[in-house]
């Protein structure tokens, strides 16, 4: 238990709006009486005396009002439904299961269909049929492909436990039991569900493995419906959230959570690693206990985006006693607005593979619950897990979505990721320079064209996850001679799919390399929203170096450091960025991070991996703490000293052939240092100078 309380939660269905949008906000309170709603802009999440100051601006707005508090379930775990399935009183169901987690305390249902189901309790599967339970009596064994059948017309149920060496059964155990009962199935029409059962539409007993080939035939064996998972139909390819029924009449049905598709089945030999190759050996799903992608809660307000709010940060911000929570989004300028010549990209993709991540304050580290939002979510796993994590059967979670409660996207928590990128729209606001928001939803949607209306864009302190819309949308925009500050480290690393459907979900398999929390099983490392390799970047032939001039070079979290200014940066072409500094070599000594400027996540210039030979390393982090180690990527075997040379920071500049540039600062916390001595300070001056620089539409000649 902590000190700390919160009851109030919420979030939106769209994280990025635009005028004449419809946008729904659902919340939950289990406490009584009423709650206020107050729109804000959100200038600044940092509540810190070393930081930038929290600030926040308060909007008139028809959202502002009084709402009666209620109180929403979330309930986790992923699942199938398919509606108005005939059920034959002769006949047979049989399907492939493969156990990922046996639990001694909770049953696992692998389908229900009428009044019967199969489960797995413990070790054992058993039968209810119409309440009355039997138990096969051979143990299961976990991550082994086993198949069943259940004969309606004799009360049958055969298990058979096939153990597969690449696709090829080396061991076939069967057993079967016969019992009498004078229940039978129940005839008619009724809802196939896959993975878990349903009471008054809402999911319990969920099951952790993979499901494949359910068929359900006619007492002549001749099938009724057989169910296809692979992913998507075979006549359409690519991913929904709908499975498919291969028989006559057409029984199709839907997913629920997003269990994970594109993963291999029971007939799988090594012989592909890409599902679109040969999907009969990706024709599983896999289903968890924990899943959760959608609360599905019912709306407490709904508003229709006004056409005078200009684009901007905000957030819902509810009160209900001493109770407050804030859901923010992005609102970005309407296509009939006058744009601004500023836009700052947020990097919501990030914001969602770290949604709700435990790392910082679970297990041993319970005492670094710091507010009421870390203690939320310590004590509420039903929220739902970040892509950091792993299910309860140990698999890497491969699924983030914002339709739920996510309690690290809120200001005056955590300095990382929104609450760190918050320095960034302070120091814009300090500015007094007009700037639009847009997101990394609407890059996915729009690429280089939404881009192209804008002089410059600014990053978030660590853009880590992008597509490929998104890269292209970037590398496209530079190409056209657009202008970049990468204000990050650590960025355009790891390769992520959208929801092809839906926005607020996204996707990624961590491939063989990179730092990371978990690793995709041999054979899964295609996205299943898209079918591209996951991964690096930097593994996929695209490094950040090509795009921002530096890439990931270590990592740690024991304290940053300064910048020591190079002779490189005396040449003529960036004599602007130093105008009005104070001529110091060392820079970035301070800042809301203990040391400085460049720490936590670092990246350099390096032309092995595509910097760009022209681009000028303008200062470089030294002096740096024992715990900043070298990416595992470039590191070809063990080794014991992992610092040296290549463990740096690269503030960077350079040109582009179409009159663009990139200026790049090569450090997470570099944005911390922005509003040091209220915003008198080197690292602001070089920052304003290149912002100020960039919105000029003037060319920057190619050297």
């Amino acid at each position: 238990m902590t000190d700390f309380e919160k009851y109030l939660v919420g979030y939106t269905d769209r994280i990025s709006v635009i005028a004449g949008d419809t946008q729904q906000f659902m919340t939950s309170s289990p406490k009584q009486g009423d709650l206020k709603a107050e729109l804000v802009e959100l200038i600044c999440g940092d509540p810190r005396a070393i930081g930038a100051g929290f600030a926040e601006k308060p909007v008139n707005s028809s959202l502002n009002d009084v709402y009666p508090a209620i109180h929403q379930r979330l309930v986790n775990g992923s699942y199938g439904v398919a509606k108005n399935v005939p059920v034959p009183n002769l006949g047979n169901l049989s399907l492939y299961f493969y156990p990922t987690l046996l639990s001694s305390n909770k049953d696992q249902v692998l389908v229900s269909l009428a009044n019967f189901s199969l489960f797995l309790r413990g070790s054992r599967l058993w039968l209810d049929l119409g309440g009355h339970g039997h138990f096969v009596d051979m143990p299961l064994r976990l991550t082994r492909w086993h198949s069943v059948s259940f004969d309606f017309s004799v009360r049958k149920m055969t298990l058979n436990l096939e153990t597969y060496a690449l696709g090829v059964a080396e061991k076939d155990q069967s057993s079967s039991h016969v019992f009498s009962s004078e229940v039978a199935v129940q005839e008619g029409l009724s809802s196939l569900v896959l993975a878990a059962r349903l009471n008054e539409g809402v999911q319990n007993s969920c099951f952790n493995g993979k499901l494949e080939q359910v068929r359900l035939a006619n007492d002549s064996d001749e099938t009724i419906a057989q169910w296809q998972f692979q992913n998507g139909a075979a006549d359409a390819g690519g991913y929904n959230d709908e499975f498919f029924d291969s028989g006559v009449l057409h029984l199709n049905g839907r997913f629920h959570n997003c269990p994970v598709r594109a993963t291999k089945g029971y007939r799988w030999d090594a012989s592909v690693h890409d599902y679109r190759h040969n999907p009969e050996h990706y024709a599983a799903v896999h289903f968890h206990d924990d899943d959760m992608t959608d609360a599905r809660w019912t709306p407490t307000m709904t508003w229709t985006v006004p056409d005078e709010l200009r684009s901007g940060q905000y957030a819902l911000k509810l009160i209900q006693g001493q109770d407050v929570d804030y859901i923010p989004f992005f609102l970005r300028a309407a296509p009939h607005h006058k744009k601004s010549h500023v836009a700052y990209l947020a990097p919501t993709a990030t914001y969602l593979a770290y949604a709700n991540q435990r790392l910082a304050f679970s297990g041993e580290f319970a005492s670094m619950v710091k507010n009421e939002n870390d203690a939320y979510l310590k004590d509420h796993i039903e929220v739902g897990l970040s892509l950091y994590e792993h299910h309860s059967d140990g698999s890497g979670v491969h699924y983030s979505s914002y339709l739920r409660p996510v309690l690290n996207l809120k200001p005056r928590g955590t300095m990382w990721a929104f609450n760190a990128d918050t320095n960034i729209t302070a120091w814009l606001n300090h500015l007094e320079i007009p700037f639009d928001v847009i997101t990394d939803e609407d890059l996915q949607r729009e690429g280089a064209e939404l881009l192209s209306e804008y002089n410059v864009v600014v990053t978030g302190t660590h853009p880590e996850y992008y597509s490929a819309n998104m890269l292209d949308g970037v590398e496209g925009y530079l190409e056209q001679g657009g202008r970049m500050m990468y204000m990050g480290g650590n960025g355009f690393y790891w390769k992520i799919a959208y929801h092809p459907d839906n926005p607020a979900i996204i996707e990624v398999r961590r491939a063989e390399d990179g730092t990371r929390a978990w690793m995709a099983e041999s054979g899964d490392y295609h996205h299943s929203f898209d079918g591209e390799l996951g991964g690096l970047w930097r593994r996929n032939g695209r490094p950040p170096n090509q795009i921002v001039g530096i890439g990931f070079a270590a990592q740690g979290f024991d304290g940053a450091t300064h910048y020591r200014v190079t002779e490189s940066a005396k040449n003529s072409r960036a004599a602007f960025i130093f105008e009005g500094t104070s001529g110091n070599e060392v820079i970035g000594n301070y800042g809301s991070v203990e040391g400085g400027a460049a720490g936590q996540e670092i990246d350099r210039w390096d032309p092995d991996l595509g910097s760009p030979e022209h681009a000028i390393v303008l200062a470089s982090s030294e002096n740096h703490k024992p715990g900043m180690l070298r990416v595992v990527e470039e590191l070809s075997m063990s080794v014991v000293f992992l610092q040296g040379s290549k463990v740096r920071a690269d503030m960077t500049f350079f040109e582009t052939p179409a009159g663009g540039a990139v200026f790049s600062t090569g450090s997470i916390t570099y944005s911390g240092s922005l509003a040091h001595d209220g915003y008198n300070n080197d690292i602001c001056r070089i920052t304003t100078n290149v912002l100020r620089r960039f919105s000029d539409p003037t060319l920057f000649d190619y050297p």
